[in-house]
């Protein structure tokens, strides 16, 4: 009997270890998904400023800073999937 508690104590330990790594990794999943969010708001924004017809067309240098920000972006979301 005694060896089947020892078991039972194991079992448990293994299942709290499993358990508080699921956990952690849904609160990974969770940062992402935001962080991938706010990258792809950013995007999204950027694209509309370059690509509107609707407004004069941007000065050379605040293109350099929107590709920059639309740059930074994508570096964001790759750090995010890896």
């Amino acid at each position: 009997m005694e060896q089947n508690l020892e078991v039972l104590l194991k079992q448990a330990d293994d299942l709290r270890e499993g358990i508080q790594k699921i956990h952690n990794d849904s609160k990974m999943m969770g940062y992402n998904s935001a962080g991938i969010r706010d990258c792809a708001l950013t995007l999204q924004k950027c694209i509309k400023k370059v690509g509107n017809n609707k407004l004069a067309a941007l000065a050379a240098r605040d293109k350099r800073k929107v590709y920059a920000e639309m740059e930074d972006a994508i570096e964001q979301l790759l750090e995010f999937i890896d």
